[in-house]
């Protein structure tokens, strides 16, 4: 296997590992939301090996992503409704988290059968992440007793915000670039998605290493 792939379909999803143990030994210390993001994690990181297990033994793995994405949505939104279950717009978080499952449906009927790559659901949940991340930033109290790097959410939101706002150009323009972008450069493309979603468990690795016992 060239190291291009082993890169972007091992050693990337491989780097999960790190948050997940981090929040697992954190876990007695872990508030609410911080608990339903090493559920989003978990989640993640189950969908990643049984989507490999099917594609080493050349069985389809695309409805697995059909429903993983729902499943993967619905947690990271309940992680954002928990951190502002206080605020006005949660009401707003809560729909979205009972009509995002419509839409993976009716995605999945209509528009992007189950045996093909669901990019525009991958959109969705990249673009209301995304939002819900503006909000944390647009809302966020003012804490004068801790500096930037002491808070753990600051540390999560903004892998968060980093990772998502690739995945969105990646699944808004993936069809384009598969018409217009050489394999070549669509697969540099798929890694430096990869870098960053590495960038992406550091970061909430660090967010959880801020919770002390």
């Amino acid at each position: 296997m060239k190291p291009e792939y082993i890169f972007m379909n091992v050693a990337a999803p491989a780097c999960i590992l790190l948050p997940v143990a981090m929040g697992a030994v954190r876990y007695p210390a872990l508030p609410k939301e911080a608990r339903v993001l090493l559920w989003y994690l978990l989640a993640n990181a189950v969908i990643s090996i049984a989507s490999s297990a099917l594609a080493f033994y050349h069985l389809p793995n695309t409805p697995l992503y059909h429903a993983g994405t729902v499943v993967e949505t619905m947690l990271m939104l309940y992680f954002f409704y928990e951190l502002f279950r206080q605020k006005i717009f949660a009401t707003y978080i809560l729909w979205g988290i009972i009509l995002f499952p419509v839409a993976g449906l009716i995605n999945s009927l209509f528009f992007q059968p189950i045996l093909t790559f669901n990019s525009y659901t991958l959109s969705l949940q990249s673009l209301l992440i995304i939002l819900c991340c503006f909000l944390y930033w647009w809302h966020k109290d003012e804490d004068i007793q801790h500096t930037w790097p002491e808070i753990p959410l600051n540390w999560f939101v903004s892998g968060l915000l980093l990772y998502f706002s690739s995945s969105f150009l990646l699944f808004t323009f993936s069809n384009m670039a598969l018409e217009y972008v050489s394999v070549k450069n669509f697969i540099l493309i798929w890694n430096i998605h990869a870098a960053l979603s590495i960038l992406m468990f550091i970061f909430i690795s660090i967010g959880f290493s801020k919770y002390k016992k």
